[in-house]
């Protein structure tokens, strides 16, 4: 019986500290050079320089710079066809094509009821998701027929962080609780998220987490960590998606090819 008991105890130590680990393959290391880089993928590498939006292909360089609407505050590169640029200072959303002309401009200030946007992204059939901080209800703006919609009643915290798909908006609020809301609606409360110093939000289940100078994948079906396997210790922001995680140094961009579980 004692040794029956040592083994269990040997076992449930060992689970606690044993991790499994994601391997990485490195791509290639990008000079930034005064760039904030958001983006790199099959379309090309997109960045800014002094508040001009620019994408870079192995052909041609395209750019985008509208001064009278102050600092870019996000982009949006769900689709590459059909970019999204915020400008919080002058409440203006921004919608480029895949050269980066102005298709459509949204002016909050100048709607028939005023929207305080914030924590903007592309959603499904010609809408935005955007979350208004005068009612503090996530909504659907149509740029086609240029009309929005609430979906949701009032939030009672604060949006910490965000991100969606065409069908979905996620968020992460201040009690470290995440949720998410789809076009119809339906909010869902997902729970609380371990602690962590930055995190992307990859679906309802994954998320990407850096705390100290280790990256995680957090399955929160599973309710497990993965140690992400990287060589660069020391960085200030990450970025995931289709297969490439991105690592962001002062003067690089460390690019890896990583296989999700």
């Amino acid at each position: 019986m004692k040794f029956k008991f040592t083994i269990w105890i040997l076992s449930l130590t060992l689970s606690i500290f044993s991790q499994e680990k994601i391997n990485t393959t490195l791509i290639d290391s990008i000079t930034l050079e005064n760039k904030i880089v958001y983006e790199i993928n099959e379309q090309g590498i997109y960045y800014s320089i002094n508040n001009e939006f620019y994408k870079k292909t192995k052909d041609k360089e395209f750019n985008y710079t509208n001064i009278t609407l102050g600092n870019l505050t996000s982009v949006d590169l769900y689709n590459p066809l059909q970019t999204v640029l915020f400008y919080k200072d002058f409440n203006t959303i921004i919608l480029l094509d895949s050269q980066l002309n102005e298709t459509h401009r949204i002016d909050g200030n100048k709607l028939e009821t005023i929207v305080n946007f914030n924590h903007i992204g592309l959603a499904i059939q010609n809408q935005i998701w955007f979350y208004d901080t005068l009612s503090q209800k996530i909504g659907l703006y149509n740029f086609n027929t240029d009309s929005f919609k609430f979906i949701s009643t009032p939030l009672t915290s604060k949006i910490i962080q965000h991100a969606t798909d065409y069908n979905y908006f996620y968020w992460i609020d201040e009690d470290n609780i995440s949720y998410t809301i789809s076009i119809f609606g339906k909010i869902k409360t997902l729970g609380k998220l371990p602690s962590y110093e930055l995190i992307q939000i990859l679906t309802e289940e994954n998320y990407i987490i850096k705390k100290g100078e280790q990256l995680y994948l957090f399955k929160k079906k599973e309710d497990k960590m993965y140690e992400i396997n990287i060589s660069k210790k020391s960085f200030d922001k990450f970025y995931y998606k289709n297969g490439i995680l991105s690592i962001f140094t002062p003067n690089k961009v460390i690019n890896y090819k990583i296989l999700l579980p």
